[in-house]
């Protein structure tokens, strides 16, 4: 994951955790290629189970 991706999964998991629609949430990144979207999912994913 780059830079510019760690950074914005740590913004889109905040606004997840408070209760935002994760699709909603990627409404709102529309420059996001299908693979950047998976990657982030896949360690918004990851991150929850950890909790």
């Amino acid at each position: 994951m780059t830079g510019r991706l760690k950074i914005l999964f740590k913004v889109i998991q905040r606004r997840v955790q408070a209760g935002e629609d994760r699709d909603a949430v990627f409404a709102d990144y529309n420059l996001l290629t299908d693979i950047e979207k998976a990657e982030i999912i896949a360690a918004l994913d990851a991150a929850e189970t950890e909790e």
